[in-house]
């Protein structure tokens, strides 16, 4: 099994749990699984079919990522995520002194 996890995770809007963040082909094949059956079609077999593929190594895991985030485009839960703030992500600073960081 190749490894799944997606470069950039995909932000879908479920009913009543807000926000899932999807980030690898697992969550994506539980998210497709729990789509209601009456409103399934073409795109959700072949997202589906991607997914599975990417986990069992018989795709990639791009192939898998635009076929499920295209899916959630088209049927409306996709949801925009903004980027965090550089206040948030920036260097540490501890006093007056920048704190260097490991990696």
């Amino acid at each position: 099994m190749e490894n799944a996890t997606f470069k950039q995770p995909v932000f879908v809007r479920d009913d009543g749990h807000g926000i899932q963040k999807i980030d690898c082909a697992m969550d994506a094949i539980e998210f497709l699984e729990e789509w209601p059956v009456e409103r399934r079609g073409l795109l959700h077999a072949a997202a589906s079919d991607a997914c599975y593929s990417a986990y069992d190594g018989r795709k990639s895991v791009e192939a898998a990522h635009k076929a499920f985030a295209t899916w959630a485009h088209r049927v409306g839960v996709i949801e925009a995520v903004p980027a965090a703030p550089p206040w948030m992500t920036g260097p540490k600073i501890q006093g007056d002194y920048l704190l260097e960081s490991d990696g």
